[in-house]
């Protein structure tokens, strides 16, 4: 029998001089009969069944083309190792396919590596002497899998092994980071980017066929080390053949390349009972913020147990020198440092392509290109200079100087010891922006999916009233449920999701040392699967503060029939936890109450609008810190929360003083809290097409030529946007790009003056913002059918407390920043997404500007709608049941060509209530707990509305069949289910026809066809090929580090503006002091930025193969790609807006008050030369980064290579902050264009 190497030298010969000719060899091909099918679909469904015709569920993989694009491929890992196996193709010899070879298995063990070259088992199944593993391919996503099948003790009256239970392992190979093999040895490791499903199958039993289930473990042992020992393994083969004929498949597979390194056994077990109880008592000794921080090292995979308690004299010597605060943000800088040891780093490439991450190579077509590796721990001698710089995000110092860049399991105790020496270091000489922020803006996360816990944070998000109330953030963490891939929960026969996650809701969980009970969601975290847990702490009087209490100093519910019911209930509890902004505290004198207006049989037209003085308003606009341009007018709508009320409020002038009125509809409880929290404010949203109205235009007789003409003068419009700059502007305005940093603004600004509009125009991310949302409004406009439409609006809908509108008429009045206004006329088509019943499109009539001494009381109203009072029924309820609390109607304008016919309106929507799930006693926090995990794994709001879309398009009658007229109460009653607790069945959901999927819908199902309706034809109207745009050059090139401004052009072309408003009337060189100390902030903006970017469970993680274009994604604040976008996909982008958005705030903030901030406001003619030295230290930072990457370049040409990473790398977000600079000076410059102008009035 040939020994491993000789194998190996056989099946690739270049490993050795001697090449040997090749040879057949003829390996081993045994099936198990009753092998497992396994289908994974959704992501994190495992279905197993007990089968001996793999072909049902599985197809051979076909072998792979060097042109196909290679959707499995990894990026490579930054480890070195001395020989691939897989470096050339295989010699044509007669071989079983894929799924019909199956290979002997002796040992499976998990564990970590602690080092790059060892690895601890930190628990081992041996096996029964038939135990297989093969490779299959699933016929559905085509992902291929390695499984492995071990056998149980089997039955005392059967011999047989293979008639015992069994358990199966399957590893995505999608998810293999790296693959050794220790020569000499039939042991193959992997290191995994998430953990392997686990399975267990019971003893076959008669005839039928056993059906198995996803498992956490498989033993008390295995449960007790699987969410922290779940990503690396060690697979033992039966003989040295066997891995070798397993390596030829995988080779075939598209399998990562097996490097062959010394790999010892660590003799120490990393997460033994005794170091994981000796970590618990240790972190019952720390303040919370401590013990979070250093439990995230290890639930995080950055450190293990041994190690994080070998640095404990080090970390409490640092909170010994330190508050806990500055501890806590030390200990988060170092995570995030280590966290910056990425193993998929890549280097993009520098050819065209689609706003997409690019294609990597195939692992064939690396085979070919990579005949030699070097050792592990070996310097790297190669002279490819795409390897010359390694991309540390968020580097500043040379952080990682002198050691070698590795996953951060690999790192020794000192190395770990020195790295948070250095971090301690650089965290006291930089600023940090977390210390800018209140501590109630600081969010720590909690992500639970069916195998890990991670943590996240803190990082600055939006709070809300009782987290200020309290003045304990670090007690409230965010909870977050997620599947192994980021993705929301739906609803599955997943048991191992239910057993595992569903107790945390009810039993709570233990984190840091203490306890954690479920609290509550807000109406957005409903929709996220996110909600909020406390640890009860104890106040100065000694007050224990529980959930329950919590609640009760919310409102009191006693005796209502809200008390009895779990949905509606804590629908009331999360008014006070939705995101606001801290506004006035009301004296009760202040809260007046009125009546609500309504119809004789009780339809409400007030519902949920109430009243607020003009003094009052004034004073809400000033606390809200909102800046009004020298001709824009005042907000006069808000939504709001005050105590138990909710709703709007809309400016009455005929109220005097500093009050609000308060109606009936808007009080949902008892409450003695007089805080008033403002949600929102609004403006005139521009209107836009969506698939389920224009379906529902096409059925009210709106033809597909109408809005083909709308897409295609839109998108002639979007590709003409990258011809000049105020084209440019009108684009990302349009689109509300970039809402957050004022880029709008600034070139705004830029393009007044020819030199400084040339330059911005020229500037290289200027360019790529503009590429990107160009192909974002592309993308737009053929996945979701979203068309702009010009004199179309979005407008909150408020009531005329002045009765003088008639039945069917509305009152819109649009207040521009340009202090323009418009006041539309004529006939309206009104609607209220989401547009599910042919009902939900009425007629009114826009009445224009009122006639003098008519409507007084809501003339001055601005950027909303008024509804009439008048009629049977309130029209907002007429419009998807829609009310006055805070909804939003689209306003479609004859010119539009969108309005349909009288004759053709249907009959509003009249949906039957959903039942309401009630109990027989009160409900408790426990109770609201378990009816959370419920809706987020039973909701099918998303499932009907798809599926509605695709009936219309296969029946001929549409939206008027009557499997779509079900759906519409379907929708309903899903919608409702926030507050009945009543949840849609799938069963109850109409089957899609056989005619199968329409190709808006998915063109690539096997079962879709080209839909003729008015959808189908705008779908294939737009091609893939218009997203094409060229991408930068690669960032690893010195010149790219450049394109902050190139040749300071924009920087000079500034200098020679005319500003006559400023004394020095132009902009005069800012002062030293005050460039290096907004420079000193740059690397901690840049950490803060990479957290965004980083998310572990993002469904759309942005990793440096695509990084240039991951900074325009937050500061854009869209989704980069050309693909269908999915629910997953726009929840994590509306995370990172959010998030994104706090964190502009906070540097707009740091930029405009400069060195000496004293909490006094800034003179606008310091903070605009605070702007100018801020983008100056931008300029400066990347002018230094480029010169110090060209010396090490030319120092890599000549030999003299530098080790590690340096401080050269590109800093991530010097471009965002450099135009966040802009966008301050910007909107100052304008500021004091208006205070002079004002001083000239007045003298």
């Amino acid at each position: 029998m040939l020994d491993l190497p000789e194998v190996l030298d056989l099946l690739f010969p270049e490993r050795s001089p001697a090449r040997t000719p090749p040879l057949e060899l003829h390996l081993p091909a045994v099936l198990p009969q009753d092998a497992l099918d396994l289908t994974l679909s959704p992501p994190g469904r495992l279905d197993l069944v007990d089968s001996g015709d793999e072909g049902k569920a599985f197809q051979p993989l076909a072998a792979h083309s060097a042109n196909e694009p290679d959707n499995m491929g990894r990026r490579p890992s930054l480890h070195r190792a001395s020989t691939s196996y897989q470096s050339s193709p295989l010699p044509a010899s007669p071989s079983p396919t894929l799924d019909d070879a199956s290979f002997g298995v002796r040992s499976l063990a998990f564990g970590v590596f602690t080092s790059p070259s060892s690895f601890s088992a930190e628990w081992e199944r041996e096996g029964k002497g038939v135990d297989k593993v093969w490779l299959e391919t699933s016929a559905k996503e085509k992902k291929t899998s390695m499984v492995v099948r071990m056998w149980e003790e089997g039955s005392p009256f059967s011999t047989v092994p293979t008639n015992a239970a069994s358990i199966r392992i399957t590893v995505e190979i999608g998810s293999v980071e790296t693959a050794y093999n220790s020569p000499g040895s039939s042991s193959l490791f992997l290191q995994l980017s998430r953990a392997a499903t686990l399975g267990r199958l019971p003893a076959p039993s008669g005839s039928s066929r056993p059906r198995g289930r996803q498992i956490h473990s498989f033993d008390d042992a295995h449960g007790r080390v699987a969410e922290f020992a779940g990503r690396a393994l060690r697979l033992k083969f039966r003989t040295e053949p066997e891995l070798a004929g397993f390596l030829k498949h995988a080779a075939d597979a598209n399998f990562p390349r097996i490097s062959s390194t010394i790999v010892t056994l660590d003799t120490v077990a990393r997460f033994s009972e005794t170091s994981l109880a000796m970590l618990q008592s240790w972190l019952l000794t720390l303040d919370f913020r401590i013990a979070f921080q250093v439990e995230k090292l290890v639930r995080n995979g950055l450190v293990d147990p041994v190690k994080a308690l070998e640095l404990r004299d080090q970390i409490e010597g640092l909170i010994a020198k330190k508050s806990v605060s500055l501890a806590e943000r030390t200990l988060a800088f170092f995570a995030d440092r280590l966290s910056s040891l990425d193993p998929h780093a890549e280097e993009p490439d520098d050819d065209l392509v689609i706003l997409d991450p690019p294609p990597r190579p195939t692992r064939r077509q690396r085979r070919k290109t990579d005949s030699s590796i070097l050792t592990l721990g070996s310097s790297d001698e190669s002279s490819s200079e795409d390897e010359d710089d390694l991309l540390i995000l968020g580097s500043s110092l040379p952080y990682f100087q002198d050691m070698q860049p590795r996953h951060p399991t690999h790192l020794s105790t000192q190395e770990l010891s020195t790295l948070l020496d250095r971090a301690v270091d650089e965290f006291e000489k930089l600023g940090q922006f977390l210390a800018e922020a209140e501590e109630t803006q600081l969010i720590r996360q909690v992500t639970f999916t069916a195998t890990r816990v991670l943590l996240f944070g803190p990082y600055l998000g939006d709070t809300n009233s009782i987290v200020r109330a309290y003045d304990r953030p670090e007690l409230f963490v965010s909870v977050a449920v997620r599947h192994e891939d980021g993705s929301s929960l739906r609803e599955r026969d997943d048991s191992l999701i239910v057993s595992r996650l569903s107790p945390l809701f009810r039993d709570g969980f233990e984190l840091g040392g203490r306890s954690w009970r479920f609290l509550a969601w807000s109406s957005s975290g409903l929709k996220s699967s996110s909600c909020f847990f406390v640890s009860p702490f104890r106040l100065a009087d000694e007050t224990l503060v529980t959930p329950t209490l919590i609640h009760r100093s919310i409102g009191d519910f006693t005796g209502s029939e809200t008390a009895l019911i779990p949905a509606k209930y804590m629908a009331r509890i999360a008014q006070a936890f939705s995101s606001s902004k801290p506004s006035l505290t009301l004296k009760p004198d202040q809260i007046l109450s009125i009546e609500d207006i309504t119809a004789p049989d009780g339809s409400c037209f007030s519902d949920g609008v109430g009243l607020i003085s003009p003094s009052l308003a004034s004073d809400v606009v000033e606390k809200l810190g909102i800046k009004l341009g020298k001709e824009e007018k005042p907000p006069t709508c808000f939504q709001f929360r005050l105590g138990g009320a909710k709703g709007m409020l809309q400016v009455d002038p005929t109220l005097e003083g500093k009050v609000v009125a308060l109606r009936p509809s808007q009080v949902k409880f008892r409450s003695t809290l007089t805080s008033l929290e403002i949600a929102g404010t609004f403006e005139a949203g521009p209107g836009y097409l969506n698939r389920p109205l224009i379906t529902l235009l096409e059925n009210l007789g709106i033809p597909a030529d109408i809005f083909l003409k709308l897409q295609a003068k839109a998108t002639a419009k979007i590709r003409k946007s990258r011809a000049s700059l105020p084209s440019a502007v009108k684009l990302l305005r349009d689109w509300s790009l970039a809402s957050g940093t004022r880029f709008v603004s600034a070139l705004g600004f830029l393009a007044k003056d020819p030199a400084t509009r040339d330059a911005a125009f020229a500037n290289p991310f200027v360019a790529r913002c503009l590429d990107a949302s160009v192909v974002h409004a592309l993308r737009d406009i053929k996945y979701s059918a979203r068309i702009p439409l010009p004199g179309c609006y979005n407008l909150v809908g408020v009531v005329d407390v002045d009765g003088c509108l008639a039945e069917d008429e509305i009152y819109a009045r649009i207040s521009r920043s340009d202090g323009s206004t418009e006041y539309l006329h004529g006939t309206i088509a009104i609607s209220r997404s989401p547009t599910n019943h042919p009902g939900d499109c009425r007629i009114v009539r826009a009445v224009g500007k009122l006639p003098k001494g008519a409507g007084e009381r809501i003339r001055g109203l601005t950027n909303c709608v008024v509804f009439p009072v008048h009629g049977s029924r309130s029209l907002p309820s007429m419009l998807a049941g829609g009310d006055l609390d805070g909804d939003v109607y689209l306003l479609l304008t004859e010119a539009s060509g969108l309005v349909p016919s009288p004759d053709r309106i249907a009959e509003p929507a009249a949906y039957d209530a959903a039942p309401t799930v009630k109990l027989d006693r009160e409900v408790s926090v426990e109770d609201g707990g378990e009816f959370f995990f419920k809706y987020i794994t039973r909701d099918l709001t998303g499932l009907v509305a798809t599926r509605q879309l695709l009936l219309a398009d296969s029946y001929a009658e549409g939206l008027f069949h009557p499997d779509c007229l079900k759906l519409a109460q379907l929708h309903s009653d899903c919608v409702d289910a926030a507050k009945s607790g009543t949840f849609v069945p799938q069963h109850a959901v109409p089957r899609v026809t056989q005619r199968g999927w329409p190709d808006f819908l998915t063109n690539d199902a096997p079962d879709s066809y080209r839909s003729s309706k008015a959808l189908g034809q705008l779908y294939r109207a737009i091609d893939e090929k218009d997203f094409a745009v060229a991408k930068p050059k690669s960032s690893s090139n010195p010149a790219f580090l450049l394109d902050i401004d190139p040749q300071r052009r924009l920087t000079k072309a500034l200098e020679s503006v005319s500003l006559p408003f400023l004394l020095s009337k132009r902009l005069k060189p800012p002062s030293r002091p005050l460039i290096a100390h907004y420079r000193a902030y740059l690397p901690s903006f840049s950490s803060e930025l990479s957290k965004l970017l980083y998310d572990a469970l993002s469904p759309t993680p942005l990793r440096a193969g695509n990084l240039h274009l991951a900074e325009e994604s937050l500061f854009l604040s869209v989704v980069l790609g050309t693909k269908r976008l999915q629910k997953s996909d726009k929840l994590d982008a509306g995370k990172r807006r959010e998030q994104s958005g706090m964190l502009f705030a906070v540097v707009r903030k740091v930029i405009r008050e400069g060195m000496y901030s004293s909490g006094r406001p800034v003179k606008t003619s310091r903070a605009v030369q605070n702007a100018w030295a801020a983008w100056l230290a931008a300029v400066e930072e990347s002018e230094d980064r480029s010169k110090l990457a060209t010396a090490e370049k030319k120092r890599a040409a000549s030999g003299r290579r530098v080790g590690g990473a340096t401080d050269s790398g590109r800093l991530l977000g010097l471009s965002s902050w450099a135009w966040l600079a802009l966008g301050v000076m910007a909107e100052e410059l304008e500021r004091l264009e208006k205070e002079n102008v004002e001083v000239l009035v007045v003298d």
